[in-house]
């Protein structure tokens, strides 16, 4: 990573937010696969997640717009996994949501919920296949593993994740470890502007994955300047 102030991140974030308005839909005969109307789906996601993420820093909540953040790394990486698959990487992730609901379904009528039986009924009889792909969605790490064994995309979401489950790490952010003994705090220390180059790799990295699936590609030299100015890595490995 290079000496990238978190200004020219935010720069950054902002122009590759506003050339993705320019133009997000997919040419009508790539929207008759089912993974592009996925990727799409999760591109924009990500772009929402890194807007509404800087809201919150410039509202004083840096700290929790790592939640955000967490989930924008979570579906960059899935968005890349699924393009690389293809349409049997969609049909995993449908399996998978069939498999989900049904799930649901299953606690639900335990619990006694009020829901129409046919509507119940109708969840129950969706298919669910259970695929190579289907079984490597269900687990985050099994994607980030068929994408990079070192495990360091792994390593940035489980520390990405501590600021969003009841962990140590969470609750220390509150505490001032200079006195003794330490003092509560009703606001979080001050932390590294972690956010900005998150995001930024992570928009450069989903609108890459998404290119790759229209054809001509026509933002993968605007994202690949953009990951040259900031230093940052221009797209993801092939899938194992």
């Amino acid at each position: 990573m290079t000496d990238t102030s978190p200004e020219q991140y935010r720069e950054a974030i902002q122009s590759i937010i506003d050339n993705y308005r320019k133009d997000t839909s997919a040419p009508t005969q790539e929207r008759k696969r089912r993974v592009v109307l996925i990727a799409h789906g999760w591109c924009a996601e990500v772009h929402r997640l890194a807007e509404a993420a800087l809201t919150l820093i410039d509202s004083g909540y840096r700290h929790e717009s790592l939640i955000l953040v967490r989930s924008a790394w979570e579906m960059t990486i899935s968005l890349h996994w699924v393009t690389q698959k293809g349409d049997k990487g969609a049909e995993g992730v449908f399996s998978e949501g069939a498999r989900q609901a049904k799930a649901l379904v299953g606690d639900m009528k335990k619990a006694n919920f009020t829901t129409p039986p046919a509507v119940l009924d109708a969840v129950l009889q969706l298919p669910v296949d259970k695929t190579e792909e289907a079984s490597t969605f269900k687990f985050f790490q099994q994607q980030c593993d068929a994408i990079d064994p070192t495990r360091e995309l792994y390593s940035v979401y489980r520390h990405l994740s501590g600021t969003a489950h009841p962990s140590d790490q969470a609750a220390y952010a509150f505490l001032n470890p200079a006195t003794e003994p330490p003092g509560l705090l009703l606001t979080p220390r001050p932390s590294l502007p972690v956010s900005e180059v998150t995001l930024a790799q992570c928009l450069i990295w989903a609108g890459r994955s998404f290119d790759s699936l229209i054809t001509g590609q026509p933002r993968k030299q605007f994202l690949k300047r953009k990951a040259r100015e900031l230093g940052l890595v221009q797209v993801l490995p092939h899938v194992a």
